[in-house]
């Protein structure tokens, strides 16, 4: 089974800060996460841009941090940690989900392993997620030097580096599954949640 390693690097401007652990029901966003993950993967690890927390700490699941050349990228440099993560392991391959899209598929890494074997595989749907992927360690020097050229306009967009690979997208009919949590919800909304 593939590693999967759940995002959560971001700064959650529009949420506040500190996105993971905004709560969702009865738990936080990266929680349900977990939950949605957890007998799906080989292993789950959580990636962040900043060092251990007491709160990813009580999670119980390895952190990887991103390297202080890239910590502050955009998401690709979480996804640059995972696949250093995975060839560290001596695995062809990663899976990476955001921490805000607690909804997430039970079989999501049973479909991305059995897609054709591109560079990159995603779901797509009314919008695309390309973050919700199995990524191949072969792309890994690749998106090292385009982030490396593109530090100093703040990061990569997870697009253009789309462009730049051979892709497989898995087409989805259940969008809400992949619907990503941004801003804060209201107390009454989180109540309702199981």
């Amino acid at each position: 089974m593939t590693t999967a390693v759940i995002l959560a690097g971001g700064q959650g401007r529009r949420m506040g800060g500190n996105k993971p652990f905004h709560a969702h029901g009865a738990s936080t966003l990266i929680e349900a996460v977990i939950a949605r993950l957890r007998g799906q993967a080989g292993a789950l690890y959580i990636n962040a841009s900043h060092h251990l927390t007491p709160e990813f700490e009580a999670l119980g699941l390895p952190l990887v941090v991103d390297d202080a050349d890239f910590s502050a990228l955009g998401p690709l440099s979480g996804v640059l940690t995972a696949l250093e993560l995975a060839a560290a392991r001596g695995e062809e391959a990663v899976v990476t989900v955001p921490c805000d899209m607690p909804d997430l598929p039970l079989d999501l890494v049973a479909q991305l392993e059995s897609a054709p074997h591109t560079d990159v595989v995603y779901f797509t749907g009314r919008s695309e997620y390309p973050l919700c992927a199995l990524w191949r360690t072969t792309v890994t020097e690749r998106l090292k030097a385009m982030l490396e050229k593109n530090r100093d306009g703040g990061g990569l967009a997870v697009w253009r580096f789309l462009e730049q690979v051979q892709v497989c997208k898995i087409i989805t009919t259940d969008d809400a599954a992949f619907a990503n949590i941004n801003v804060p919800q209201p107390k009454s909304w989180d109540q309702r949640l199981p």
